[in-house]
């Protein structure tokens, strides 16, 4: 499977992870509760190919739809200031993240760092570093007996995982980010699984550490969600 998927079907993969599968073609229903994950308004992706995709909650009335579909036929990617002004017309309060999400290449099957151990989550040293709360195995180095730098799937499922990652400020720019994403990764192969990495477009540090990876870009997104009163 990992050979054969294409740009549009990774995006797809990253929906499921989020708890939502596309139908219809073009619209988005949620079959999973996953936290901090709720059904946006709209989502448009362009592939690392150029190509521009959108989808629609379902329930996003038909007429509406359709003047989307006018404002999408001509947008300029990442400007989305035309279709903001369709949604504002109708009284819709928004809120937009952009993200940019790459594929781990398949010789990060073969990465092991020593210095990486795994760690439940149930472990003193995990809480203590605040990743107490993720219910997947965590990857994380050690400095004098504290974790200082560690990995966890954010979201994952039966099919993939999306990775979250976190180091110390003391102990940054020492290149721990980059080995415990790396076992993260290949744990992930180990068993069948897709290793995703995700990040919002704003985040330099974490674009960083994809160019470090020399990970493969596959979609930027902008989610558009409902915002709260």
């Amino acid at each position: 499977m990992y050979h054969n998927m294409n740009q549009l079907e990774y995006l797809h993969l990253q929906l499921r992870l989020e708890g939502k599968e596309v139908i219809n073609g073009n619209l988005l229903r949620q079959v999973e509760i996953v936290p901090d994950e709720d059904m946006p308004v709209m989502a448009i992706a362009s592939l690392a190919s150029d190509k521009l995709v959108f989808y629609y909650d379902e329930a996003l009335p038909p007429e509406m739809r359709t003047e989307l579909n006018r404002q999408i036929q001509v947008l300029q990617f990442p400007n989305i200031d035309p279709v903001i002004e369709v949604l504002e017309s109708q009284t819709m309060r928004v809120e937009i993240g952009h993200y940019k999400t790459y594929l781990f290449p398949e010789r990060y099957k073969e990465l092991n760092f020593a210095e990486v151990v795994p760690y439940s989550g149930t472990d003193p040293k995990i809480q203590s570093f605040n990743f107490g709360d993720f219910t997947a195995m965590v990857h994380a180095i050690e400095r004098t007996g504290k974790i200082v730098s560690a990995c966890v799937s954010a979201k994952e499922n039966d099919l993939c995982g999306e990775a979250w990652v976190y180091t110390d400020p003391e102990h940054r720019h020492q290149g721990l980010a980059r080995k415990v994403v790396s076992v993260w990764a290949a744990s992930l192969f180990a068993v069948g699984k897709i290793p995703l990495y995700s990040h919002k477009i704003q985040n330099i540090a974490s674009a960083n550490l994809a160019k470090q990876l020399e990970l493969e870009p596959l979609f930027e997104e902008i989610v558009i969600s409902y915002k709260d009163n």
